[in-house]
């Protein structure tokens, strides 16, 4: 799959690319010919990704802040443009937390809320005002938020999160209408609940302290999302449809939110 397409290899910028969704989005990128920029707050983590990166012959660089930090970002930001030759093709924020869960509005604190929104709403906006100028000067670029299916509906105990996701949208729709003149997109993959390593080990532990199988406990736990193909994602779903978003394929997709979450939003 070709990711956009012009004469030089394209270049690529993921936040949260330390671990999760956001490393393997890295490494796909990569493997389907950009140089990568990965952007996270763990040094150790971001070089382990950046050698799987530089191991299939791409081009990584490093670049260690928090997405809340205005200040860290705008300096990351200017490393990468330099690494790049000042060229940016691809954008993903992929950095994101859940925040607290179960906690009701009444009872959130405002700093949790606040961290939640920082990470989630104030860290895609903060690379989107840096590099959608680079992309408009081009006449190309695509953006692509990793969002979530809260951000579709409301969900007791999630305020934060489910928050941050509804604002992404409208953060993404806007850019996409003042940015596609200019050759560029922007749009939200939004995942329902991914199958990574923390929920898996959770779904082991409960096995074991019902004395059932892990089966019986993930079938449990799909049925009460209301998931219509009974199974939760993997982050290779999130993955490719990333890639297709960046590909040729979806050069007349923008101001979009596709959602993979096996269809519990139907």
């Amino acid at each position: 799959m070709t990711p956009v397409l012009h004469t030089e290899s394209p270049i690529a910028l993921v936040t949260g690319a330390s671990s999760g969704t956001g490393r393997d989005i890295a490494i796909a990128l990569a493997e389907d010919g950009c140089d990568v920029g990965i952007l996270g707050r763990r040094t150790a983590a971001l070089e382990e990704t950046a050698q799987r990166i530089r191991a299939l012959g791409r081009r990584a660089c490093v670049l260690t802040a928090d997405v809340c930090d205005e200040q860290a970002v705008a300096a990351a930001v200017e490393v990468f443009l330099a690494w790049s030759g000042g060229r940016s093709d691809v954008l993903v924020n992929a950095a994101g937390i859940p925040g607290p869960l179960g906690a009701t509005v009444g009872e959130l604190a405002l700093a949790d809320f606040d961290a939640v929104m920082a990470t989630n709403l104030r860290g895609p906006f903060l690379t989107m005002s840096h590099l959608l100028p680079v992309m408009c000067r081009q006449g190309r670029g695509r953006v692509v938020n990793i969002g979530g299916n809260h951000g579709m509906r409301g969900r007791a105990g999630r305020a934060s999160y489910a928050t941050s996701k509804w604002a992404l949208r409208g953060l993404t729709r806007s850019a996409a209408l003042e940015a596609g003149p200019h050759g560029v997109t922007a749009n939200v993959v939004a995942p329902g609940a991914i199958a990574v390593e923390r929920m898996r080990q959770r779904w082991a532990d409960q096995a074991a302290a019902e004395g059932v199988s892990e089966e019986v406990v993930l079938a449990r736990y799909v049925q009460s999302l209301g998931v219509a193909l009974q199974r939760p994602n993997e982050t290779a779903d999130v993955v490719a449809t990333v890639r297709f978003l960046v590909s040729e394929g979806g050069r007349n997709i923008t101001g979009q939110e596709i959602v993979v979450d096996g269809g519990v939003i139907v």
